[in-house]
């Protein structure tokens, strides 16, 4: 039996402390909250195949509940849902569009695929909300086979493939071809699926690569705006550069950024906004998010000031929430500290912070203030150095680095340099 439409008329649950998922039941509560409205989402975005949607929504509360521990509040619930359903939709298309090249069978065989979890839907794609919940327990339920019922399951397939081959061997020669044939045509299909769910963001990342664009740069010490073809309203940092390729927004919602960028993303577009930086991919519909990474970084950051956005990292993918600030390096998706965090994004509010080595912290100065400092002295770049200012406030970095660094700033002609505040030249490292 369908569940009723609750949009608009069942109370949102509370928040739930410290996770919103706490057990399959909460899981049930909220898929009756949403189930309805995820279907209605769903369709709007599959065009002429709105029979996938039951699949695309399925697919979507697994995928949901599989991050579950950072979700605590209904409201994040839905955002990432929303999202699942968008990328969901769009692999979805995009199988079906590639399936079709080996010709209506192969076609109407991805369909299918596209329309089973465990078990099947119905010809016309009716969402039936008790039948969708059955499989999408029966998944999650999947989730913790064992080694063993996974070897047991491999030793039973050998066998049956053993069976079959001696059963083939006693068969008409042509059927071995034949067989040959299926079987090649089955692993092209499975190929090109699997080919399909990294296409998209391989496609993405060659065309917002591509060298032929000119980018929008801005200069050391420079911040400015710019409103985007979609109507989304991009803020840049300093010494920043935004490559925006010749598709956007009607057949390529997707950007490239080196350097630091802020972003309110403008809602109701049918393709999801994404910004590239470090081969990071940064997904989001409508929302407010910054990104950091500058060409000498090792790594990508995200500040989430609303909304949610996802960031695909290789094989690696995270929901990030509002108020969350995340790093994507070597080891994977993780928080950012309180420190990275206000180094990459404290301009966004109108702060620029710098930690580290002087060397870092000077390139920062400039970078910010457009205020060039030499060290004559090369041993004082390794002291450790910080500014924490309002971005009109050169002069105060300056004091901040001075104290931090026990060092002094001073013009010798017409360059700014910084030297050792006792007037000694320091030693160099042996």
């Amino acid at each position: 039996m369908s569940s009723p439409d609750t949009r608009s008329t069942a109370p949102q649950p509370t928040p739930l402390t410290p996770a919103y998922l706490a057990d399959e039941n909460a899981l049930r509560r909220a898929f009756d909250l949403e189930f309805n409205a995820a279907i209605a989402e769903a369709r709007s975005k599959l065009g002429d195949a709105t029979s996938l949607a039951p699949r695309v929504v399925e697919t979507a509360f697994v995928n949901v509940w599989q991050q579950r521990g950072s979700l605590t509040a209904h409201d994040q619930f839905k955002n990432v849902l929303m999202t699942e359903i968008h990328h969901g939709a769009a692999r979805a298309l995009s199988r079906r569009h590639a399936a079709g090249r080996f010709g209506s069978g192969a076609s109407g065989s991805a369909a299918r695929d596209e329309q089973t979890m465990t078990g099947t839907h119905a010809a016309t794609g009716d969402a039936d909300a008790e039948a969708a919940w059955s499989r999408v327990t029966r998944t999650i339920k999947g989730e913790g086979q064992t080694a063993e019922a996974h070897r047991a399951a491999a030793t039973a397939g050998r066998h049956d493939a053993a069976a079959h081959m001696k059963d083939v061997a006693k068969r008409p020669s042509w059927v071995v071809p034949v067989l040959i044939g299926v079987v090649a045509l089955v692993a092209a299909v499975w190929g090109v699926r699997a080919l399909s769910n990294a296409g998209e963001d391989d496609a993405i990342l060659s065309a917002v690569a591509s060298p032929s664009i000119q980018p929008i740069a801005s200069s050391t010490g420079q911040i400015g705006s710019v409103k985007l073809g979609d109507g989304t309203t991009m803020k840049l940092g300093p010494e920043t550069k935004v490559f925006i390729p010749d598709q956007f927004p009607t057949k390529m919602r997707a950007i490239r950024v080196e350097g630091t960028a802020s972003f309110e993303v403008a809602p109701g577009q049918e393709q999801p906004f994404r910004v590239v930086a470090n081969r990071t991919h940064f997904i989001a519909t409508g929302t407010k998010f910054a990104i950091s990474s500058y060409p000498t970084d090792s790594s990508a950051k995200v500040l989430v000031q609303e909304g949610t956005v996802t960031v695909k990292a290789g094989k690696q993918t995270a929901a990030v929430t509002a108020n969350q600030a995340m790093v994507v390096d070597g080891k994977g998706i993780h928080a950012a500290t309180d420190e990275q965090k206000a180094e990459a994004f404290g301009w966004v509010s109108g702060q620029a912070s710098a930690h580290g080595q002087l060397r870092h912290v000077v390139e920062a100065l400039t970078r910010w203030f457009n205020y060039d400092v030499k060290v004559i002295d090369l041993p004082l770049l390794d002291r450790e150095a910080s500014f924490s200012v309002p971005l009109d406030s050169s002069r105060l970095a300056i004091s901040q680095v001075e104290k931090s660094a026990n060092v002094k700033f001073a013009y010798e002609g017409e360059t700014k340099v910084f030297r050792d505040a006792s007037g000694k030249t320091p030693a160099k490292k042996k």
